[in-house]
């Protein structure tokens, strides 16, 4: 059973430079009411944090045309280092998830994408406390 989700106050930045990955993520998505804006490199990401728009998470492809996935992350953390990013990677090989949490990533989602997963992910994100600084990622993982 698929839970109901309402972030309509919420905003979501995807880094993708996939175009039909940007479309799963935003069909995925739509449901929830968020608001979603799309990048298709990391430099553009960083500039958008820096412009100080507002955005309540990112969804961040690793393997990114250009500066990394895992350099665009470290370099939005030291701007906002409480912005929660989710990595997300169709390669994932050995010590892929040891790099993502090294760079600053918040939890580590593999593709194909699960609906479900990335979903419960999100919510995760925008129900903790503020007090809730550490990331259990090992929960995250596929």
């Amino acid at each position: 059973m698929e839970t109901d989700y309402s972030w309509s106050q919420k905003v979501v930045l995807i880094v993708e430079d996939d175009p039909s990955s940007q479309l799963l993520l935003k069909a995925i998505l739509s449901k929830t009411g968020i608001k979603i804006i799309v990048v298709d490199n990391g430099n553009a990401a960083i500039q958008l944090i820096k412009d100080a728009e507002k955005v309540d998470l990112i969804l961040m492809d690793i393997k990114l045309k250009g500066i990394s996935g895992l350099e665009a992350t470290r370099q939005i953390k030291s701007i906002m280092p409480n912005m929660p990013v989710i990595a997300q990677t169709a390669c994932a090989i050995s010590g892929d998830m040891e790099k993502c949490i090294a760079a600053g990533c918040s939890a580590y989602l593999t593709k194909p994408i699960s609906s479900s997963k990335l979903l419960e992910t999100i919510d995760y994100f925008f129900r903790r406390s503020k007090a809730q600084e550490l990331v259990d990622l090992v929960s995250f993982t596929n």
